[in-house]
This record gives C-alpha cells, sequence and structure tokens, in this order.
C-alpha cells in the first residue's frame, strides 16, 4: 500500500489551539467518603493532602464475594490481601455481624479461604481453603471452629449447598479417566516431575487466558457434609463445566450445570444447562432448543421454576443477558427482563418466590433491580458501583453487597429491599492506608458522536487542582470492545492512579460500550474504527474545551481493545503527544490465527479471514503503520494467549523501524493483566514516566 493520509473529522481545534469552555454539560455523580478531600476551584484544599500512589494502591485490601446469612444477622465476604515480601496476594474468609461490630475471620491465618457459602438453616459457613492446599471446610457457627471435610489434590471451587442442607456441590479440575485420587494425585506428579515433552493437540482450543490445555477438565462433584468421598456427577465426560455457576435441584435429586460441548466449541457460544442425577444418570439438555449461551441455573423456592440467564444470538458473547424463568410443569419459558434493555449480571430469588432481584449495569454504573414473574421491572439501588449481590430470608428481606465508586474502594453494605435508605456500609478497610490521600470523585461528561448520538463518559481532576491553572488530558480507552468504564475503583486501570501525577483523566465509553442499550452496542462490530473511533475523537475534544485543560498536551491509554483503538489513533491522527497500548490488538488477520476464542473474531469480522477478509483488512491497524508519527509505549504480557504477544512485537518493530520513539516493556510472568504486585508497581512506573516524557510539567497557568 501507498502512504495513507491521514483522516480527519473536523473535531475542533489542531493541537496547540486553546478553545473556551462552551455548551459543556457535567453531572456530578455521588461523592464518596473520601470525595470531600477533593473541592475543586478551592485554593489551599490539597495542601495536607498527597495523590495516591502505586505502592500504596496496590497494597489496598479488596472486599469480593459477599455473601448474607439465611436470617440476615451476619455477612461473609472474602478479603483478599497483598503479602508485599511474597509478591502475591491471598484470601481469607471474614464475616461481620449487620447490626455492627468488627469483623471476625473465619478462615485459618495459615489456609486462609475464599469462596464461602452459608447452609440453608445459616448454622455452619462452607469455604475453600486458599494456601497449602485445596480443602473444603465447614465453619459451625455454634461451635465457632471449622473441620476438613475433603483435601484435594486438584483444587475445588464454587460451593453450593444443597435445599436440605446435607451435600455440597464443588468445582475440581481433574483428568477425567482417573476413577480415583491417588490416580489423580500420580497423573499430576508426573507432569510437574516428568520431562519436558511436546504438547500434542487435534482440537480447538488448545489454551485459554494464560494456560495450556493440560487433559484436565472441571467437573462437578457432591459430596456428603457429614463426609465421605466426593462423587465426581461427570465422570468420564470430556467436558468442562462453563461460568462457574450450577446449583441443586430443589429436591436435592439432581445438579444443573453450564456446558459447552462439541468439536466446534472454540467458534461458538451457545452453552447449555444440563441436568446431571446425584446418583448417577445420563446428562439431560434442558436448553437444547436454544441457540444462544445459557448459565447460572437457579431454582425457585418452591421448586416449581428454574430461572436462568440466557443470550439469543449464537456467536455473540456480547449479546444482552436475558433473565429467563422457566415453569417446570408446563415447560413454558418466559424473559421477565423483556420490556427493559437491561443485562443481567447477577441475580437472587426473592425468598417467597414472587420475583427475583438482579444488577445490571445502566449508564455507568451497576445498580440492582427488582422484577416480579409478569416482568415488571423497577429499580432498587443505583448509588455506586454494586456486585456480589446476596438477599437473606430476614422480614426486611436485607440485601449484602459490595459497592465502590471510582473515588472509594469497594467496602461490605447492606440495605432493606423495601423502602429507599441509602445503604449502609459495615466494614472501612483502607482507612489509615487512604489517609491523607485525596481521591477525586468522577463527574458524568457527555457529548455529540456519530449519528448524532449522545455519548458518555466520566471525568476525574488531579489532585493537585486549582482553579485558574490548566492540566494536560489523559484519555482513557476500555476493552471488551463491549466494556465500559463504571463509577468503580478499578483494581488495574484505576483513573485515580492516571490523574494522580496532575492530569486530567477521561474514561470515555463510545459505540460498544455496555450499559447504554444493546443497540449501542451492537453497533461497533464489524465497524472497529467507524462510529467507534468518531466518538472517541468527539469525545477527546468536547474534554478539551473544559478551562482547566490544556489542549495542547494530550495523550491517550488503552487495553485490549483499547491498545487496539490506540494503534488505530496512530495511523489515523497526529492529535495525541502521546500513546500507551497495552495487549492491544495490530494485525487482526495473525491476530485471528493465535487466540484461542475463534467465535469473537468471527462474530466482530463476520466470519474467518479466509471467507471474509473485508473487516480484517478495512480496521486493521497493521494496514496504516505507515502513518504512525506518535511516540507510543508497549507494554504485553508473555502469557497472554488471548491476544497473543506477537501484536506487540509487530506494532513495536513498526514504531521503531520508521524511527518513531517507541518502548516495549515485556512481562515475562503475566498475561492479558498484569496481575503480581511487584509487576504492577512497574507497570505504573512505566506509564507514569512515559506521560511525564512527553505531556511536561502537570500543571501551567
Amino acid at each position: 500500500m501507498g502512504r495513507q493520509p491521514i483522516r480527519s473529522y473536523g473535531f475542533g481545534p489542531s493541537r496547540g489551539s486553546r478553545a473556551g469552555l462552551g455548551a459543556v454539560r457535567t453531572l456530578p455523580l455521588v461523592t464518596g467518603v473520601l470525595a470531600a478531600a477533593m473541592v475543586a476551584g478551592v485554593a489551599g484544599a490539597q495542601e495536607e493532602m498527597r495523590p495516591l500512589d502505586p505502592t500504596t494502591f496496590v497494597t489496598l485490601d479488596q472486599v469480593r464475594d459477599v455473601q448474607i446469612s439465611p436470617d440476615g444477622a451476619w455477612v461473609a465476604y472474602t478479603l483478599v490481601t497483598t503479602d508485599t515480601e511474597a509478591d502475591a496476594r491471598t484470601s481469607d474468609v471474614w464475616m461481620v455481624a449487620t447490626g455492627g461490630g468488627d469483623p471476625v475471620r473465619v478462615s485459618d491465618r495459615r489456609a486462609g479461604g475464599r469462596g464461602a457459602r452459608w447452609s440453608p438453616d445459616g448454622s455452619a459457613l462452607a469455604y475453600v481453603t486458599a494456601r497449602g492446599g485445596a480443602e473444603v471446610r465447614v465453619y459451625r457457627m455454634a461451635r465457632r471452629s471449622a473441620r476438613r471435610l475433603v483435601r484435594l489434590s486438584t483444587g475445588a471451587s464454587g460451593l453450593v449447598w444443597s435445599a436440605d442442607g446435607q451435600k455440597l456441590a464443588f468445582t475440581s479440575r481433574v483428568y477425567p479417566d482417573c476413577p480415583d485420587e491417588t490416580c489423580q494425585t500420580g497423573r499430576l506428579d508426573a507432569a510437574a516431575d516428568g520431562p519436558v515433552v511436546p504438547r500434542v493437540y487435534e482440537e480447538l482450543p488448545y489454551r485459554a487466558w494464560d494456560v495450556w490445555d493440560d487433559e484436565r477438565r472441571g467437573h462437578v462433584f457432591v459430596i456428603d457434609v457429614e463426609g465421605g468421598e466426593p462423587t465426581d456427577l461427570m465422570a468420564g465426560l470430556d467436558w468442562d463445566v462453563a461460568g462457574g455457576a450450577y446449583a441443586f435441584s430443589a429436591d436435592g435429586e439432581a445438579v444443573i450445570l453450564t456446558a459447552k460441548i462439541g468439536a466446534d466449541r472454540a467458534w461458538h457460544t451457545n452453552s447449555d444447562l444440563f441436568r446431571i442425577p446425584v446418583a448417577g444418570g445420563e446428562p439431560r439438555n434442558l436448553t437444547a432448543d436454544m441457540p444462544g449461551a445459557e448459565r447460572a441455573a437457579a431454582p425457585s423456592p418452591d421448586g416449581t421454576k428454574l430461572a436462568f440467564l440466557s443470550q439469543e444470538r449464537a456467536g455473540f458473547e456480547s449479546d444482552r443477558w436475558r433473565l429467563v424463568v422457566r415453569d417446570l410443569a408446563s415447560g413454558r419459558r418466559q424473559d421477565v427482563t423483556r420490556r427493559v434493555s437491561l443485562s443481567v449480571r447477577e441475580f437472587r430469588w426473592l425468598p417467597d418466590g414472587s420475583g427475583l432481584v438482579f444488577t445490571a449495569q445502566q449508564r455507568q454504573r451497576t445498580g440492582v433491580f427488582r422484577v416480579d414473574l409478569d416482568a415488571r421491572v423497577s429499580p432498587v439501588s443505583r448509588w455506586g458501583n454494586v456486585s456480589g449481590l446476596s438477599i437473606a430470608a430476614d422480614s426486611a428481606m436485607t440485601l449484602a453487597f459490595a459497592n465502590d465508586a471510582i473515588d472509594r474502594p469497594a467496602q461490605v453494605f447492606v440495605r432493606s429491599l423495601e423502602g429507599d435508605e441509602r445503604p449502609r456500609a459495615l466494614t472501612d478497610y483502607n482507612a489509615e492506608r487512604l489517609e491523607g490521600v485525596a481521591l477525586a470523585q468522577g463527574q458524568e461528561i457527555s457529548w455529540v458522536g456519530a449519528d448524532g448520538q449522545p455519548v458518555y463518559g466520566l471525568l476525574v481532576r488531579p489532585p493537585t487542582f486549582r482553579r485558574g491553572e490548566r492540566y494536560p488530558l489523559v484519555v482513557m480507552i476500555h476493552g471488551g470492545p463491549q466494556g465500559a468504564w463504571l463509577d468503580a475503583f478499578h483494581p488495574r486501570w484505576n483513573a485515580q492512579l492516571f490523574a494522580a501525577p496532575g492530569y486530567v483523566t477521561v474514561l470515555l465509553n463510545p459505540r460498544g460500550s455496555t450499559g447504554f442499550g444493546q443497540r449501542f452496542v451492537d453497533q461497533i462490530s464489524r465497524d472497529w474504527g467507524g462510529r467507534v473511533y468518531i466518538d472517541l475523537m468527539a469525545g477527546v475534544e468536547h474534554a478539551t474545551r473544559f478551562a482547566f485543560v490544556d489542549s495542547s498536551r494530550i495523550a491517550a491509554a488503552g487495553g485490549s481493545f483499547g491498545g487496539y483503538m490506540v494503534n488505530w489513533i496512530n495511523g489515523h491522527s497526529n492529535r495525541f503527544d502521546a500513546l500507551i497500548t497495552h495487549a492491544g490488538l495490530y494485525n487482526l488477520e495473525s491476530f485471528y490465527g493465535a487466540t484461542e476464542e475463534l467465535f469473537f473474531p468471527e462474530w466482530e469480522f463476520a466470519a474467518p479471514p479466509w471467507d471474509n477478509r473485508t473487516y480484517y483488512d478495512q480496521w486493521s491497524p497493521h494496514r496504516y503503520a505507515q502513518n504512525f508519527r506518535t511516540p507510543t509505549l508497549v507494554l504485553h504480557g508473555a502469557l497472554d494467549y488471548r491476544v497473543p504477544d506477537t501484536q506487540a512485537f509487530e506494532a513495536f518493530t513498526a514504531l521503531r523501524r520508521q524511527d518513531v520513539p517507541a518502548r516495549l516493556v515485556y512481562f515475562p510472568d503475566e498475561g492479558h493483566w498484569i496481575g503480581r504486585p511487584s509487576n504492577q508497581v512497574r507497570w505504573w512506573e512505566e506509564v507514569h514516566g512515559w506521560l511525564a516524557q512527553y505531556l511536561g510539567a502537570t500543571a501551567t497557568p
């Protein structure tokens, strides 16, 4: 190809010009517990405050997997902490009384724990140890002690109780042809200690995310709570339980699980619900007539109905997740969320079976909603960002969940299902670490994008903000591409840390972003550099019109699809002073040949490249590499099998071969995400160093 001109869409002033504020609408979001420290425009308000730094950030405790007891008296949760000496994170099970008081550790300090689940009568809490080998333990509330139920060399996760409290189900990754624990242990030892041998495959996929297929499969086991040997319900099946969500039938005679089977599973999304008898027998497909994906089956309290999540379109992993309820007697199914364009994330039956509560993203928050069996949906809570929803069977139908925002890490919260009271915090982790740290709240911004459509984003001011000064702009582009930036304290791409050196940071949610209706999500497929690019560039120009933004100093950063878009921008715009691409797609055709989930590119680009090369050619950044001019930081992990590392190598080669300033930072022990604490600190040091080099001083009068 000859040299291609830089595309221009006429998005306002060129680099170096200054625009006034103009007609800009900002909507302040709810202020978090620490947001009072960030008072915009008040001179001297930050004198004694300091920005968040990477070392502090990576040591923050993380609240996960919130579970309320049936009587509503206690909330159990997993707390993830950082061991800086071991350069690793560990987890433990804790619980806290809903009436208030100090949290209580449940798991043993040496063994750790995660994934706690209450027995139906609330008398016991089952969990899996997290360190020193996998054990399923049962903690008895009356005795305040735990006993080991089973120890497994192959690990355990996903504990589920039967309705009568007599059995537990869990998942373990096992060799399907091994009949017992001795065989499993022997195979594992042989794989670990034996000579290096070639990997041999005859089917797809042969690896996933950051691990190679080692012939093990995730099987569901059932064990009696009083002890004994666990039973592999999927013995002999070359299947993986999918989605991590399964449940006992109401009568306890079967487990309903999700699996995606067949030699074509790498290029389709059609997972189904299977019913497998606990006493043994053949699996029965309950959703064979449904073409898309189904998961997360949950029987109603009276056992007459089955709720589950379903996608209509086969092959599209980002289709709307509908909440479907099936009457088990008649077989009739209905989508109880059909009247709203919400994609359901988590759901729980109401204790009386009259309806369900669920979480879904709406705009830039994940809220809680209630739906009855006549498909009437009403909001319960739109405050902050909700995850880990659970509900008690007490008279108040108390909800428990984790809640966070851009300016505050997640804590455990409770509130009644009825009424409109504000959620009440039960924990206050990280208070000491964040004392004196300035955390800015998010502001919602909106602008007009492609086709005249409204587009939204979030803006975070720097902790050093003072009225009358102007700050460089950092633009964050999310991955997915069907994803979104939320009003959430992100554990990796954290807006506070991007803003910390003194930058105005904007998190843009262009075409393809979730939370704005399924049509908005759909409009990115087969159009990766089209409307989404127009939305983003219009959002950039909108942000430069704030009086406190220096429109002559702008950088953009993104990961995965966000990294793709950074590469695309490099070939189509000279608007930016610096770019950062992490795990970014660069050559779409070579990406297809190396990624492990083929249904993704086949949906996004309509077919494999040999059947339809049109979109692979049209939207591949490598086709425009001759236009690269912007200094670019390229970051990637060696164990990233979703976006293989050759994408980074190709991009870096194209940059340096044309004498464009670039820096390749390669993490040999990381995958698609950077997870090890020391690596996260180094990642942020590289990002901050690159921004400082090309954006210069953080504030100008």
